[in-house]
């Protein structure tokens, strides 16, 4: 590799890096099936206990790209209207290291006539760390750390969500003990999200899902618009638009009523997208039927 590549990779990393310790979430492909990840109020009723495993590889061939992984168990009381979820978070970027653990609840609100409100929030304890001794500096100037900082505090999550048939539109705010101006080394901005989709069957052998979604951090915002087809609910394929950001693949297969295996693929836009080749993401999910019943929805993806 010539050494102005060097620079410039280098350069964009140290610029990606200050935007994802800034921005910390990472935004993931699956979206309408990762709400999840964000929104606490994005739980599954559907008579199962939920597993999801959910790994994210970004910019691959990028030196020190972000990646991610996700442990997610969700429990819903149908009698209670009431379900609870457990979050095991990691993400790495470059020097950057972040671990969550979250608790989250979840109730829901009959509204009459297929309406459903959805009022979620979760509490996690949030460990970030800035390895300074794996960063590189031409010149070493006083006031710059050598050693790496740590940082251990709380964190809350707001969420809420509106179901009628297949229609489903939700917001979510992450981290909001933080401000929208507060973005540091050590200090995450809140995020804020906003989404709606629509599950409609086509005819007996197809369905279509469309989605858009908003998601702001500090001063970074990205729009999403997304289409999904599936075959006989068992094979999904879809296409997503994200702004300015990249084009991604995505695809699932229901492999039997407990598992399903689901892979997306970022094309990636941009100027840099000439020193990487893309983005993977991976997605495993397990339900463990409480009762021997069938699901509440006809989907194999029970949104």
């Amino acid at each position: 590799m010539s050494r102005i590549k060097k620079i410039m990779m280098s350069v964009i990393l140290l610029l990606l890096v200050q935007v994802g310790v800034a921005q910390s979430d990472l935004l993931y492909s699956s979206m309408q099936m990762n709400r999840f990840a964000f929104n606490p109020a994005a739980i599954q009723n559907n008579g199962s206990i939920n597993f999801r495993l959910d790994g994210r590889r970004q910019w691959i061939g990028f030196p020190d790209a972000p990646q991610a992984l996700i442990l997610h168990v969700s429990n819903f009381f149908d009698r209670k209207q009431m379900g609870i979820t457990a979050t095991v978070y990691s993400q790495r970027t470059g020097a950057e290291q972040q671990q969550l653990l979250r608790a989250g609840y979840a109730y829901a609100l009959k509204l009459g006539k297929g309406n459903e409100l959805v009022f979620g929030l979760s509490a996690a304890v949030l460990f970030r760390k800035l390895d300074f001794s794996k960063l590189t500096f031409d010149q070493v100037e006083q006031g710059i750390p050598l050693s790496d900082e740590r940082q251990i505090r709380p964190d809350f999550d707001l969420g809420m969500e509106y179901h009628h048939g297949g229609f489903v539109a939700g917001i979510a705010a992450n981290h909001i003990t933080s401000g929208l101006s507060k973005s540091a080394i050590l200090n995450i901005p809140v995020h804020l999200h906003a989404y709606v989709q629509y599950f409609y069957p086509l005819n007996a052998e197809i369905s279509l899902q469309s989605g858009m979604a908003w998601h702001q951090s500090g001063s970074v915002k990205v729009f999403d618009i997304s289409v999904d087809a599936f075959l006989r609910n068992t094979v999904k394929v879809g296409l997503v638009y994200r702004s300015s950001t990249s084009f991604i693949l995505r695809a699932g297969i229901q492999l039997n009523p407990n598992l399903e295996i689901h892979y997306a693929y970022d094309l990636g836009a941009g100027s840099f997208i000439r020193y990487n080749t893309g983005s993977h993401e991976l997605m495993l999910i397990w339900r463990l039927h409480k009762k021997a019943s069938v699901l509440n929805s006809p989907r194999f993806i029970d949104n």
